[in-house]
């Protein structure tokens, strides 16, 4: 099975390039739904989760409240990293027993991982190609705003958590930019996929 880590940063286009590649026929896993899956309510990780930032970031439901705990950790760095510290071992556990049951269903098939902080946790070695949806500065802070209803500043608070885009287009195998009508875009996720297969 080919493996592909699909990285960007927030609100570049990530998951509309993973909805391409899976029109073009590859299975996906996607790294933000494995997250919630893993701080679902009375989890291991939720548990852990509430004991380091308090009962403050859990909602009427016990689920967490996912902007209450983005508040806290996109303003600081070292909340951010014990948040993460928490998260990605479970995540990265469940995407390789996910991976190893996709290479026995479909051994010839190409399994794309969505996944946002691929180079801030080292993880590219994981996969066989890398791929980055990018977009401008401007574009991202826009589309930011508009999706989460943040202000300017809460979208680069976002944004600066993460690696620059500049910096992840360099390490890439491939980029895409996601500015452009998703028919082009679909050329170009085609051209890609007909190329590693």
């Amino acid at each position: 099975m080919i493996t592909i880590g699909l990285t960007g940063g927030i609100a570049s286009g990530k998951s509309v390039v993973a909805r391409l590649m899976v029109r073009c026929g590859a299975h996906l896993i996607d790294a933000d739904t494995l997250a919630k899956e893993a701080v679902r309510p009375g989890s291991v990780v939720w548990r852990k989760i509430v004991r380091a930032f308090g009962r403050t970031i859990v909602n009427h439901n016990r689920e967490i409240d996912r902007p209450r705990l983005g508040n806290l950790i996109f303003s600081n760095p070292k909340k951010r990293r014990q948040l993460n510290e928490i998260v990605h071992p479970w995540v990265y556990a469940e995407y390789q027993r996910q991976a190893r049951i996709r290479a026995k269903e479909h051994p010839d098939g190409v399994l794309v991982f969505d996944l946002p902080l691929l180079f801030e946790t080292n993880a590219q070695r994981l996969f066989d190609h890398v791929i980055v949806a990018y977009v401008d500065k401007q574009t991202q802070i826009r589309r930011i705003m508009r999706r989460n209803q943040l202000r300017r500043f809460e979208a680069l608070e976002r944004i600066n958590a993460q690696l620059p885009l500049l910096q992840k287009r360099r390490n890439a195998e491939y980029v895409i930019d996601t500015r452009k009508p998703v028919a082009v875009l679909q050329k170009q996720v085609r051209q890609i996929y007909t190329s590693l297969t």
